[in-house]
């Protein structure tokens, strides 16, 4: 019998490390969803993600058995730091305009999110997950797009976002699109520039 990849597993579930942002932010960022919502072509084809729901996901984990589960449980406390607010850049289709896919809020990331996210991924090595061939980009998903989707992108917020925690989530795949639980999370500590 062959064993099954750890994305489809018997007890696996779908998980990732991300950062939380705090009630301010969330606000901004449903102005901003709102206004670009409102515009003609704002609500065909364009699943906005709901306020609540919004992170910037530091690694993606994908199948995570409950060993692993409690591991990152364990080890979250060791990632927690100060992080100041971060200014965001622009919004943009992801990956490009010929395929659309995603509407994101992107930032230019900080050395200190960069360092984090490096945490991140050599955590995620240890418990046995392979290495994430691609870059970080710090990002936020405002919207999952359907084929053929080309909506109006909304302005960035024009203030800087603050994250208050950071957050082991698991994704549940549903014909409405993905939900989101936090399995464990921890506050971050309030940054000296925010």
């Amino acid at each position: 019998m062959t064993p099954q990849p750890a994305s489809t597993a018997a007890g696996s579930q779908r998980c990732f490390l991300a950062l939380l942002p705090d009630a301010a932010s969330r606000a901004a960022l449903q102005r901003c969803r709102e206004l670009a919502a409102a515009s003609p072509s704002g609500t065909r084809g364009v699943r906005w993600s709901d306020a609540a729901s919004l992170h910037l996901t530091l690694r993606f984990l994908g199948g995570t058995s409950h060993a692993q589960v409690e591991y990152f449980k364990h080890m979250l406390p060791s990632l927690v730091r100060a992080l100041p607010a971060l200014i965001p850049r622009r919004c943009a289709i992801w990956p490009n305009r010929a395929r659309p896919r995603l509407v994101v809020l992107e930032f230019d990331p900080l050395e200190a999110l960069i360092a984090l996210a490096g945490e991140c991924e050599a955590l995620a090595q240890k418990a046995g997950f392979d290495a994430e061939p691609r870059a970080f980009k710090a990002h936020l998903t405002l919207a999952r797009l359907r084929p053929g989707c080309l909506p109006e992108l909304p302005p960035a917020p024009t203030a800087s976002m603050a994250f208050e925690s950071l957050a082991l989530m698991a994704s549940d795949l549903q014909t409405t699109g993905a939900r989101y639980r936090c399995l464990a999370s921890t506050a971050l500590p309030k940054s000296a520039e925010n």
